[in-house]
């Protein structure tokens, strides 16, 4: 969804549409990937250095609720956020260490569905996501070892 469609949304929806609040939907409406609150923090800090952590998380969590927005949890205690997105879909390598995350356009959507359909089992939504060590954080474990 793009951040004007995600406003749109919102608005109907009867939230107030502040600045800040515009601030963080265009920058998750501008990412291509996931990104963890505190790098959406970061990114909207450098547009308005008014905006504060609570906000972030507020205006995440409003945006999640309002189904405008997917949040992925990949362990440790941290979130990753992404625009919903209405045609095609992509899945993540997330590195357990450092965060960073990747997409892969590769989709076991079929396998799924197959397997389902032998259980007559109706298929609403998936998620498939890698977990792993990228190879920075690998080659860091290497020299300290």
């Amino acid at each position: 969804m793009t951040a004007e469609e995600i406003l749109a949304k919102l608005s109907q929806a009867g939230h107030r549409i502040t600045r800040q609040r515009t601030v963080v939907v265009e920058i998750v409406a501008d990412s291509t990937c996931l990104q963890s609150a505190e790098e959406i923090y970061r990114r909207c800090k450098e547009r308005d250095d008014s905006i504060s952590f609570p906000t972030i998380y507020r205006t995440l969590d409003m945006l999640v609720e309002s189904d405008v927005v997917r949040r992925l949890h990949f362990g440790r205690g941290r979130s990753w956020y992404e625009p919903v997105r209405r045609h095609g879909h992509h899945h993540h390598l997330a590195c357990l260490e450092c965060g960073a995350v990747a997409p892969v356009d590769a989709c076991p959507g079929q396998l799924i569905l197959e397997a389902a359909g032998r259980y007559g089992f109706k298929v609403l939504d998936h998620q498939f996501e890698i977990l792993g060590i990228c190879k920075e954080c690998q080659e860091k474990e290497l020299s300290v070892g």
